[in-house]
């Protein structure tokens, strides 16, 4: 069994939990379960397990490998996915026009007795 397994800083060992059986080979399949957590720019926590799949087979140098990976890997996805800039100024006033343009037309459509708003042509002389 693996002794003194290296975990990734920030990280917490749950422990090997068995998956099942190689068809092909008969030895048993583990999951070793890593919890790992990450802070976005804007101070928030995520969490996320990482299970790593290993049998009898991978030596302990592969399992702290991807586990190395695959916690790099949450970080870089936290890191990208909540690093957007906040909206200017400018984005946000035409955010809300845009908004308000919605808000009249579904106004407009809800008090037509089809759900559809007719729009008259100019030509109609109306």
């Amino acid at each position: 069994m693996l002794k003194d397994l290296w975990t990734p800083a920030g990280t917490a060992y749950n422990g090997v939990v068995p998956v099942g059986r190689n068809a092909e080979t008969g030895k048993g399949i583990v999951t070793h379960e890593l919890r790992v957590e990450a802070k976005d720019r804007f101070g928030k926590v995520h969490k996320q397990i990482i299970r790593v799949l290993a049998d009898p087979d991978t030596s302990q140098p592969e399992i702290e490998d991807m586990m190395g990976h695959a916690t790099e890997n949450f970080i870089n996805e936290v890191r990208q996915k909540y690093d957007k800039r906040p909206a200017t100024l400018e984005e946000r006033k035409h955010a809300g026009k845009s908004l308000n343009d919605f808000l009249k037309y579904r106004t407009k459509r809800r008090e037509s007795s089809s759900n559809k708003v007719h729009f008259r042509g100019i030509g109609n002389g109306k």
